[in-house]
């Protein structure tokens, strides 16, 4: 550790050597970035217009609202950067965070349909078809299928669907209840970017429903993380008991 910080502190203050971008994109992903090592406002003078730059920059800021910002430059700048399609699913989140779902939407659509090496092809796909459930879009989402399944051939397209619209082969869902709905929280977070270390350890283990909620409580901004929406309970249940496997973390279900 102790080597990587003066790797990074020496990259920085020497005028020798360019800055290594892709080891610090690196550290970021593992949240194991020194930041008292790196002076962002003095590798901006050099790499203002750098695609790693910012990339790097919207990866370490804690600020919701600004790495929303830096993102979305990033790809209008930069469309077709190595991980552009990084930079479309947080600015789906973020737009999914604050509520407003067809904006989202139009983000999260952007990687099945243009990003085809994506490795996020498949959370993008099932955020997309959420983002339309929610907002009542349900022709839009049959429509869409179709054209998933005739692009991504080996990949199951309906298992998503069938998450969201929580239809088990052996529970037949009380229509007096259809209205209910459930969700799973795994945690309240103050710093946007623990609850974006959350997610990527729920989307890591295969939760790929997974998003960020804002909530204002007593006017402080708290990032909410949840995961899917159930029509009952138990199935809600079912999932937690899941993700308490494959990740040990504790979760509470929240009725919507």
């Amino acid at each position: 550790m102790l080597k990587n910080k003066f790797l990074l502190f020496f990259c920085i203050v020497s005028p020798s050597f360019a800055f290594d971008f892709q080891s610090a994109i690196d550290q970021a992903f593992k949240d194991s970035v020194d930041y008292n090592s790196i002076d962002l406002q003095l590798l901006e003078q050099d790499y203002e217009y750098n695609s790693d730059f910012l990339f790097f920059k919207a990866l370490i800021e804690r600020n919701g609202e600004s790495a929303f910002k830096s993102y979305k430059k990033l790809y209008s700048k930069f469309p077709k950067y190595k991980y552009a399609d990084y930079a479309i699913s947080e600015v789906g989140s973020y737009y999914y965070s604050k509520g407003y779902y067809i904006k989202s939407s139009d983000w999260y659509k952007k990687i099945p349909m243009y990003y085809h090496d994506s490795k996020l092809i498949k959370e993008s796909i099932d955020m997309f078809y959420n983002t339309l459930i929610i907002s009542g879009s349900m022709d839009s989402v049959w429509y869409y299928k179709n054209i998933f399944s005739k692009l991504y051939p080996n990949l199951n397209v309906d298992a998503p669907l069938l998450d969201f619209l929580d239809i088990p082969n052996e529970t037949k869902v009380n229509k007096n209840n259809y209205n209910e709905q459930y969700t799973i929280q795994l945690g309240v977070f103050k710093d946007y970017n623990g609850a974006q270390i959350r997610l990527n350890t729920l989307r890591n283990a295969g939760f790929s429903s997974v998003r960020i909620m804002e909530d204002k409580k007593e006017g402080e901004i708290l990032y909410v993380v949840k995961e899917g929406k159930y029509s009952t309970k138990k199935s809600a249940e079912k999932v937690s008991l899941r993700i308490k496997a494959r990740t040990g973390l504790n979760s509470i279900i929240i009725k919507l």
